[in-house]
């Protein structure tokens, strides 16, 4: 290796020497041999020849701007890539001298001139005689073919640049690429800490900086066309990636950290960039109407972020420190003059900016500074727009006044109201900008006779609402929702009323509503604001004001008005001041029912509905006398289906509960209910069809039930105890009729649940008794019922209802209707499909669990049920795939509940005469011989009933010959499915049924009977799995209970690719894809190693850990590693494989598990069941864990949590995991921290700079416009800012145990007596924890503002690190901080001393 790096520095050197000397040789060819010879040479121990080759380039690219040679140098990407490598090779200080002496700044901003500057691109014209020099040719074209006799050596290819072709777009690009990668080299290396390296390197590395240590006017020619460059890379028409093209405008950035700072920083970015960077920022945020961007969608969100910050640093900060201390607004306004050239995009960037900034907390006069600031920015903004046209800066006005709005941005009433007089009022009235300023301050409209004269106006165009598009119609009513609630605030709804009335009533013929001002939006939030903007004296005059009208427009504008303020009644003073009065103001008047609409109508039965059930009883008599007569002729002349007939039905069931029980008018209420509850159940088809063609109103017969079984389940008990029966409307709810499809079936489900889910209708017992004998005479299993929809939805509604409902008598009468008609000849097959059985067995199953005795029941049914299924399974899957064998074996686990279910009550307490006789029967049908078509029922018999006799006490087993049952039946059925080889197609479910059947014997009797079977069955189990069927699993745990020595690697186990793990939620879980359970996997484990030592589980674990895997096997490898190690004891000693050198023991096995934790970052669910894992080991193995291993957590949680990428994302589990894994280290290894503390302390910095990022980006989301940036995929971070609290509070307060030591170690130190364990830890802890506070004051600083629910946890975690730190401590973190810094730390200090005074738990 010594002699080929000694050969590649000889070559270089050679290399650069022979520069100047081979005139035949193009300067491309001469960049890209350099180039080569750079890329084989490493580096060495000298670098002379880089520092030649630095200022041979230097050289080159020097020289005037009308200088061809050197343009070209300039512009071509090779050099600068040239530049970048040596700028990694030089040692500093020399580097520092090579580019003072060559002008490497001038050279740089030169170059930086050109290629911001590209040409368009011309037609190409032919070659002239005596052109260009050789050297300026196209680089990326074929070479022209040699001119012959033009030299005398002939060259195949030549490396060629063509000055025009560099000049263009994409040349300029690329060369920027190039200049973009250098710069970041050179400035990374000058990133260097006290203790890196020699001081001739941190001399160097200042040196270098110095050469950026300008004014603010001279960096400007370097930073302008950089981010005129990153203009020109996002205007792109597509999408063409360039290398390293994220870190552009952080290296624009940390170019202007090294400037000379002057008070005159934040005017010159004004003046230069602050146009430039809001149009860019605007691009990469969606306030253009720019869609398609050059550059990814990870580039774009890290430039909007590095540029946001950029601005918010240099300009808007300052600018606003300008005004709050002098009242200067030079800096905004030099911001908003450059802003106009692209003001439509660069106006709404720059509020956004200003909007987002956050008030310092604490300080009295802060909010009104603040919204003094924003109105100085805003009103900048809309003088300057007065120089444009009105039509173009309606966008950017409304595009400013939305996010205000979306803000509650406190801006005046003045500056609102020239807006609003200047773009919002015309010819037709922009209703969006309109209701952002009615919610920014209503007082615009109502603080100033002024305002009052532009709101006639502005309301006066309500009249014509008809004319409205669907979207202008709700902004407009969105803004009179608004307007109410600025006159409530202002305390003077009263105001309001009358301004509704006003345009609610049509002075035309024949009497209507304004459509606009009679939403129901509208009524409801008066109703809301009704009681806390009024006292009762003020709404009784509104009353009396309402009630003295006379016009005919205004007395059925009253009506509707009156039912917002019936609505809204609640508090006990409010109801029995006005409620009455509501009521008579609403029925004083007399009209006809043609002069009133449905809506009207329907308004004068809520009130007066409302009335009856807050009123008293001699209220509810006044009611009925004055509605009597119009509410008989509504209920019964009406047509249903309207929207005043239901509100008629609700004010006559509301008669009738306010006069229950034994009131005046209880008899008349009722009648007329049920009346129109038969009249509703008939199902009038005229009624029906009319109601489904009426357009205007959604009103049907789900409407009324909906509403009965929901807001008044009480009429359905009075009805049942008026008419002694179920009222057909509740009938009809579970009622197919004449449909017989799915969809008939789900409606049938939801409406019973919807019934037993009313604690009212379920506790009514002659109400269910009732309906469940309508239910159960429904039902009909015979051939011709069996399919039909009646019996199907009777079946599901007994489903659904309570078992304590079902009385005995209703249980046998139910099993009596479904089995005596299956059990009739069941070798018949029969039209019933397979859907038929799940429902009727699952009810069957739930019917058994009780004591049930019904009329004929006998063994032989048992068995003719299966049959049936059998039948009806095998006929369905002619034409059909092999995937209903799971359906099949589902209806035959039900039918094992349900022999079980039988048996156990005929085996359990006293035999009697019938309990012998179904024992024997059962015994004779299970000894008859079987066909082969029916192994499968005759074995889930068999089982079932030798499964429950065995374990049953008050049955003579030997009476019943178990043993013979069981080598005379059981296996000879058995045993031929599972030897016989068929394991596809048809012979899969009696194979699987097989192997459950033998899970009653003994194991000696399975080893006997299939001991030459052992390899076929594991060659079974693995064919079955790969093909993803799900009775591999069952065919493997067979074997490791019975077979474990001969499977040799057990738990290897393949699973298909389909197949996949879900951890992210619940824990370790297979999805609803997979074939093969959690539960099936962990079932395994237990069976394979239940007879296996520590040491022989310790080889199992590294096996599976030294094995490659991927995909789902390496989900279903980590979750067979995860039980292993639960298994393993945490004394175990290390076990020794045979191919082993050396003991393997679970501190391996957790370095294993880090190093894979650190690759599974692309896979969440690998990702959180590794850290589970981990945290088993060093939470409940914590014996088995070394140092190494404590220190190993914290360096991976550490690493994982560096950069916002290296945490997956996409779960919200993701966090908490590693939050576990650090609190497992603090809780059980808090001693070993003793001299390690820094590790802990950068491990809390890691996780606190990955909340607080992630959180700041995922708040900033909801306010951008940016729909083109991928918006945070989880929006849990403050649970996670929660998680991260508990830990912090964890080191500062910690608990007895996880600081406890030996008796023998504590006494040995001096005053160990006097200062308990808890002491001693939270005063080393205060020696460290500082940090984490100063990483918190800095990422406020750098980061956008958190939300609240982030924020206060994280404060309360701060308040304990003050807690436990030294006065000299606060004092030492005080002086580390940047004034910035500062003022945010002495505020937390202050919330610290009125609130956090730590008390611990």
């Amino acid at each position: 290796m010594a002699d080929k790096a000694r050969l590649g520095e000889a070559a270089l050197v050679r290399a650069v020497r022979e520069l100047d000397q081979k005139y035949g040789e193009t300067v491309a060819d001469k960049l890209e041999r350099l180039w080569d010879t750079l890329a084989q040479c490493h580096g060495g121990s000298f670098h002379a020849a880089e520092e030649m080759l630095l200022r041979w380039l230097l050289k080159n690219m020097a020289g005037p701007p009308t200088s061809t040679a050197a343009e070209t140098v300039r512009r071509c990407p090779r050099a600068w890539d040239i530049l970048g490598a040596v700028f990694s090779r030089i040692p500093l200080f020399s580097l520092a001298k090579s580019l003072a002496d060559r002008r490497f700044v001038n050279v740089l901003q030169q170059t930086l001139k050109d290629i911001s500057r590209p040409q368009q691109q011309q037609p190409q014209v032919a070659a002239q005689p005596g052109g260009a020099d050789s050297d300026v040719k196209m680089a990326d074209a074929s070479p022209p073919p040699s001119p012959t006799g033009t030299r005398k050596r002939k060259r195949s290819v030549s490396t060629t640049l063509d000055l025009d072709v560099q000049s263009r777009l994409s040349g300029c690009l690329e060369t920027a690429e190039s200049v973009f990668e250098a710069l970041r080299t050179l400035l990374s290396r000058c990133e260097l800490r006290s203790s890196d390296g020699p001081p001739s390197q941190r001399m160097g590395a200042e040196h270098v900086k110095s050469l950026f240590s300008s004014s603010a006017t001279e960096t400007m020619e370097i930073l302008v066309p950089l981010l005129t460059l990153c203009r020109l890379a996002v205007n792109r028409s597509q999408e063409t990636p360039l290398k390293g093209q994220a870190e552009w405008l952080s290296t624009f950035s940390a170019i202007w950290d090294l400037h000379l700072q002057s008070s005159s920083d934040a005017a010159d970015v004004a003046a230069h960039l602050s146009g430039l960077g809001t149009s860019l920022l605007g691009n990469l945020t969606g306030f253009s109407p720019q869609r398609t961007l050059g550059i990814s969608a990870a580039v774009q969100q890290r430039w909007a972020r590095d540029l946001r910050r950029f601005l918010a640093r240099n300009v808007i900060l300052p600018s606003r420190a300008a005004f709050l201390n002098r009242e200067s607004q030079e800096v905004i306004q030099v911001t908003v003059n450059m802003a106009m050239v692209s003001a439509a995009v660069s106006y709404p960037v720059l509020f956004d900016l200003v909007s987002k900034q956050r008030r310092i907390l604490g300080d009295k006069t802060a909010k009104k500074d603040y919204d003094a600031w924003i109105q100085a920015v805003f009103d900048a903004t809309i003088t300057a727009l007065q120089s444009r046209s009105r039509e173009k800066n309606r966008v950017i006005v409304g595009t400013i006044m939305d996010m205000a709005a979306e803000r509650n941005t406190a801006l005046s009433a003045t500056s609102l109201r020239i807006v609003c007089k200047d773009y919002a009022i015309g010819p037709k009235d922009d209703w969006k900008l309109l209701l952002s300023i009615v919610k920014l301050n209503p007082d615009v409209f109502l603080a100033s006779q002024d305002g009052q004269v532009l709101l006639g106006q502005i309301l006066e165009k309500t009249r014509e609402s008809q004319s409205f598009e669907a979207d202008d119609f709700a902004k407009a009513l969105q803004f009179i929702v608004s307007l109410a609630k600025g006159y409530a605030k202002a305390r003077d709804l009263s105001s309001f009323v009358k301004v509704w009335l006003k345009y609610l009533a049509v002075a035309e013929a024949p009497v209507k509503l304004e459509p606009l001002w009679s939403q129901q939006e509208l009524v409801t939030t008066m109703a809301g604001l009704l009681e806390t903007s009024l006292s009762a004296k003020q709404l009784l005059e509104i009353l009396d004001w309402l009630s003295a009208l006379t016009q005919p427009a205004e007395i059925v504008a009253r009506i509707h008005i009156l039912e917002a303020i019936s609505g809204g009644l609640s508090q006990e003073e409010f109801v029995d001041a006005t409620s009455m009065k509501t009521f008579e103001a609403a029925f004083a008047t007399k009209i006809s029912r043609k002069e009133l609409s449905s809506s009207v109508s329907a308004s004068r039965w809520m009130i007066a509905e409302k009335t009856l059930s807050r009123g008293t009883l001699e209220e509810s008599d006044q009611v009925w006398s004055q509605v009597k007569s119009e509410l008989v002729r509504a209920l019964q002349k009406s047509p249903v289906y309207r929207e005043d007939t239901l509100a008629a039905f609700k004010c006559c069931a509301a008669l009738w509960l306010s006069n229950y029980p034994h009131g005046e008018h209880e008899s008349e209420a009722a009648t007329l209910a049920c009346a129109f509850l038969d009249r509703l159940g008939e199902g009038d088809e005229h009624s029906k069809s009319s109601s489904r063609s009426n357009t205007e109103t959604s009103i049907n017969q789900e409407t009324y039930t909906s509403w009965i079984l929901s807001s008044s389940p009480r009429i359905v008990s009075l009805v049942v105890e008026k008419k002694k029966g179920v009222p057909n409307i509740i009938l009809s709810l579970l009622s197919p009729g004449e449909a017989d499809d799915t969809e008939a079936l789900e409606s049938i489900m939801s409406a019973s649940r919807l019934l037993l889910e009313n604690e009212t209708i379920t506790n009514n017992y002659h109400l269910m008794h009732e309906l469940l004998e309508t239910m159960i005479s429904r039902i009909d299993s015979s051939k011709s019922g069996r399919s039909s929809s009646t019996t199907r939805a009777a079946v599901q509604f007994l489903l659904d209802v309570p078992m304590d409902a079902l009385s005995r008598s209703q249980r046998e009468d139910i099993m009596k209707r479904l089995v005596l008609p299956l059990c009739r000849n069941p070798d018949k097959p029969e039209k019933a499909g397979v859907e038929f059985w799940k429902p009727v067995l699952s009810l069957m199953v739930k019917l058994m669990s009780r004591p049930t005795f019904y009329d004929e029941m006998s063994f032989p049914q048992l068995e003719a049920i299966g049959r049936s299924i059998r039948k009806s399974h095998r006929r369905s899957k002619e034409g059909s795939s092999a995937d209903d064998v799971s359906n099949e074996r589902a209806d035959f686990q039900l039918l094992k509940q349900l022999a079980e279910s039988t048996i156990r009550q005929m085996a359990s307490g006293n035999l009697e005469e019938r309990e012998k006789a179904y024992l024997a029967g059962a015994v004779s049908v299970l000894e008859s011989p079987c066909q082969d078509s029916d192994v499968v029922p005759r074995l889930v018999l068999l089982r079932s009933f030798i499964s429950v006799i065995q374990h049953s006490p008050s049955v003579v087993k030997s009476s019943f010959e178990l043993e013979g049952l069981k080598t005379s039946h059981l296996l000879p059925i058995a045993v031929p499915p599972i030897t016989s080889g068929k394991r596809r197609g048809k012979g899969l479910l009696p194979f699987l049924t097989a192997l459950e059947a033998m899970g009653v014997l003994d194991h000696s009797s399975v080893a006997k009977a299939l001991l030459g079977a052992v390899p076929p069955l594991l060659e079974a189990s693995n064919w079955l799995l790969e093909h993803g069927v799900q009775g591999g699993m069952e065919t493997r745990m067979f074997l490791a209970k019975h077979f474990t020595a001969a499977m040799g690697s057990p738990l290897k186990i393949k699973l298909p690719a389909r197949d996949g793990l879900d951890v992210t939620e619940t824990g370790p879980a297979l999805d609803r894809t997979a074939v093969v359970g959690k539960t099936a996997v962990l079932e395994y484990v237990d069976a394979a190693i239940q007879d296996a030592d520590d040491d022989t589980r310790l080889g199992y674990l590294q096996e599976l850990l030294l094995q490659d895997s991927d995909g789902s096997g390496s989900l279903v490898q980590l979750l067979v590693v995860h039980r292993l190690v639960h298994h393993i004891s945490a004394g175990s000693r290390p076990a020794t494989l045979p191919d082993s050198h050396s003991g393997f023991d679970l501190a391996q096995a957790h370095n294993i598990l880090c190093n894979r934790l650190l690759r599974a970052t692309v896979d969440p669910s690998e990702f959180i069941l590794t850290t589970r894992t981990l945290h088993l080991l060093l939470d409940q193995k914590a014996a088995s864990m070394t140092q190494w291993n404590v220190e190993l957590t914290l360096s991976s949680v550490s690493a994982l949590c560096s950069t916002e990428e290296a945490v997956p994302t996409s779960s919200p589990k993701t966090y908490h995991c590693l939050c576990q894994l650090v609190e497992a280290v603090i809780k059980r290894h808090r001693r070993r921290l003793d001299g390690h503390f820094h590790i802990l302390v950068t491990v809390l910095q890691s996780l606190l700079r990955c909340l607080m990022s992630l959180a700041s980006s995922a708040s900033q989301q909801p306010h951008d416009m940016a729909s083109n940036i991928p918006a945070p995929r989880n929006q849990h971070w403050e649970k996670q800012a929660q998680l991260f609290a508990r830990l912090v509070t964890l080191v500062c307060e910690p608990t007895a145990a996880s600081v406890s030591s030996s008796s023998s170690s504590s006494s040995s130190r001096p005053g160990s007596v006097l200062v308990s364990d808890r002491d001693r830890a939270k005063r080393y802890a205060g020696q460290h924890m500082y940090l984490v506070l100063m990483q918190y004051v800095k990422l406020q600083l750098e980061l956008a503002p958190l939300p609240l629910a982030v924020r206060e946890p994280l404060e309360t975690a701060m308040y304990s690190v003050l807690q436990i730190t030294t006065p000299d401590g606060l004092q030492i973190t005080s002086d580390a901080m940047d004034p910035s810094g500062r003022i945010i730390f002495k505020e937390l200090y202050r919330q610290y001393q009125k609130f956090g005074k730590w008390e611990g738990v």
